[in-house]
């Protein structure tokens, strides 16, 4: 995994093998630097020493490059991790055989989460003569480069839709950066320039430009998108992971990338609100086809209407001429072609039938096998000879419902094909998940004459959708629900103690000396020290109870169900006294106690589930102040501990042990 990265001290973006060292714990992440790579390199360093803290086994340092350079530098390995537009991605990912993104960058800007870009046309608010997109016919235009999706591709989109091209229509002018065309665009060096969505915004609020000496042409008006654009949009810019990165790096990766979140300083020097499951870049790969675009750069397709509408003349004479001979010869070997056609589509059918990598099942109208493929017997264990003649239902796993039979059967006959996925039973016993897909086949006159069901196992991708599952609503030390299903489980309770008239309460527990524990017998034996104290906690509570991490030393107890508030007292009297007993561990005696701070729901105002775990952090506060080893309740008049009374606990605070 590892590549060369950068020497210690080393300023200039541009790559050396000079500059470069081998290691084996690192990760190099590079970036795109479509402004000015020290600028680039300030706003995401904060995110590569969070990676590399949430790393701590391998080093991540971060590279700001040009596009040049970062091809030189995926040529030679040396970077891991890349984050740039998504038309370069594309690119990337036909050259490098990558399956695809990690994740989906969300900005943050305006206190809205943008998870999408698009291209700004601009000039200057005293040029009256430039109002529409065509009134730039002829005029200087400075852009950043054609490689830049933002700065170049999507504009070039936007007149190809009104029969413009920005090669052939404009007096194009490439500057490098995104910086540089504004600064060429005030010096009066181009009429208008093309720049992606924020950079204006950006530079007006580093206090560069003046917004009001400027105006976008084409000004699209986009609820919730908070920045000029004259462009449709499309998905921010990916994260991926080159092929050397090993498969379990990828893994925690994903997990940290997905729980970065908004207010930590890596997010807020990068300006995003953290980073989504991989968006849908199919708009990108349109556009890059409509345009020609590498990977989609092949010679345009000529089509018939062209031929025709260049060459009609002489079309109609030749056509006219060919059309007497054709006739005969198409009389004359109409049967013989048809006959043909007939045996090579049987052949072809006989092929994929044998060699497909889905298994195929055709059963009669009444549901019984008339004939499988070799892949059928390779998923469900059967063999040819032991099915022929058998009904279908020998592959059910006896748990469908008969509502969804009969929904599978309605659809089947609404819509001529049922899409799905359901559970088979291997011949062993075993059940496993496959994607099925049911047609009907008639003969010409409309007689149903039998079924084909295609299939295809489907186990490994429901693995790794629940491990993906896993990662992002669980601790991975403890296994206890993380913050992100905390605040569910949170919100849920509320709502159902509202519905029913129940009371709940959220506790708040922070260990006391924990911080020794790491001090003194290291980090490993305090992981150990939580492993053993969230199973303790998590027996005494009750079944319906939930038990999460917030990270550190912190945990929550949710208590659901309580006919009063002091019903739970019992419970939070067991979480102490689970806590303080002695913890024997390699030998080794460890002793930690438990300040709890209790908030209960309803209470006598408005809570959001943010609120009420506030309450119960000031509660624990408290809980130390009266020489912890304790709970407390919390007390709307009670003085506001500084250090949890500004913070959004479910939406990122950190404990400092």
């Amino acid at each position: 995994m590892a590549w060369l990265m950068w020497a210690a001290g080393a300023t200039s973006p541009a790559l050396s093998s000079d500059a470069l060292t081998h290691a084996d714990d690192s990760l190099v992440l590079g970036i795109f630097a479509y402004r000015d790579a020290a600028i680039i390199q300030a706003r995401y360093q904060p995110l590569a020493d969070y990676l590399d803290a949430q790393l701590p086994d391998i080093r991540v340092t971060l590279q700001a490059l040009s596009l040049t350079e970062i091809e030189t530098a995926i040529s030679h390995r040396q970077i891991d991790l890349l984050m740039t537009n998504p038309s370069h991605y594309l690119q990337v990912r036909s050259r490098n055989s990558l399956t695809g993104a990690l994740a989906t960058q969300v900005r943050f800007e305006r206190g809205e989460e943008v998870s999408s870009l698009g291209g700004v046309v601009v000039t200057l608010a005293d040029r009256r003569d430039l109002v529409t997109l065509r009134d730039l016919e002829g005029h200087r235009v400075g852009i950043p480069g054609k490689s830049f999706l933002g700065g170049y591709q999507t504009q070039a989109f936007e007149f190809a839709q009104i029969g413009m091209s920005p090669e052939r229509d404009l007096d194009l002018m490439e500057l490098g950066s995104h910086d540089a065309v504004i600064s060429a665009l005030q010096a009066g060096q181009v009429d208008a320039g093309f720049v992606r969505t924020g950079i204006l915004e950006n530079l007006s609020a580093e206090g560069t430009i003046d917004l009001a000496r400027f105006k976008v042409l084409n000004r699209q008006q986009l609820a919730g998108f908070p920045f000029a654009v004259s462009t449709r949009l499309y998905p921010e810019w990916p994260i991926i992971a080159l092929p050397q990165v090993e498969r379990g790096t990828i893994q925690r990766l994903s997990a940290a990338l997905f729980t970065l979140t908004s207010d930590h300083e890596a997010a807020r020097a990068a300006g995003i609100a953290g980073f989504s499951p991989p968006m849908d870049y199919l708009p990108v790969e349109n556009l890059a086809r409509e345009l020609r675009l590498p990977p989609f750069d092949q010679a345009p397709h000529v089509s018939w209407g062209d031929i025709w509408n260049q060459h009609r003349p002489y079309l109609v004479a030749l056509v006219g001429s060919l059309l007497l001979v054709m006739l005969l010869l198409v009389m004359l070997s109409r049967r013989n072609r048809k006959l043909k056609q007939q045996r090579s589509q049987m052949r072809l059918a006989a092929s994929v039938f044998s060699h497909t990598h889905e298994g195929i099942m055709i059963t009669s109208p009444t549901g019984l096998i008339i004939e499988v493929n070799p892949m059928f017997t390779r998923l469900t264990g059967y063999t040819r000879e032991e099915v022929m003649g058998e009904p279908a239902s020998l592959l059910s796993s006896g748990e469908e419902d008969d509502s969804s039979m009969v929904s599978l059967w309605d659809t089947l006959r609404d819509t001529g094909e049922w899409r799905g996925e359901i559970d088979n039973r291997h011949k062993s016993g075993r059940v496993f998940p496959v994607r099925l897909t049911i047609s009907p086949v008639y003969d010409d006159h409309g007689r149903l004459q039998r079924y084909v069901s295609l299939m295809t196992d489907i186990t490994e991708l429901k693995a790794h959708q629940r491990e993906l599952e896993y990662i992002a609503y669980y601790d991975s030390l403890t296994g206890l629900p993380n913050r992100v299903l905390l605040a569910d489980r949170i919100h849920k309770a509320m709502t159902l103690s509202w519905r029913h008239q129940h009371h709940m309460a959220v506790a708040f527990i922070d260990l006391d000396g924990f911080k020794a524990v790491n001090d003194t017998h290291g980090h490993d034996m305090g992981d150990r020290l939580l492993i053993k104290l969230a199973e303790r906690m998590s027996c005494s509570l009750r079944e319906s109870d939930t038990l999460g991490r917030l990270g550190g030393d912190e945990f929550v107890a949710v208590l659901v169900e309580l006919i009063s508030d002091e019903a739970c007292l019992p419970v939070l009297d067991r979480l102490l006294d689970v806590v303080s007993q002695p913890v024997l561990i390699d030998g080794v005696q460890l002793e930690v106690s438990a300040s709890l701070g209790v908030a209960f729901y309803p209470a006598g105002e408005e809570l959001d589930a943010d609120q009420l775990l506030r309450h119960a952090d000031q509660a624990m506060y408290r809980a130390k102040r009266q020489g912890k080893n304790r709970y407390a309740c919390f007390e709307p008049n009670a003085v506001v501990d500084s250090e949890s009374a500004n913070h959004s606990l479910l939406g990122g605070h950190t404990s400092s042990a």
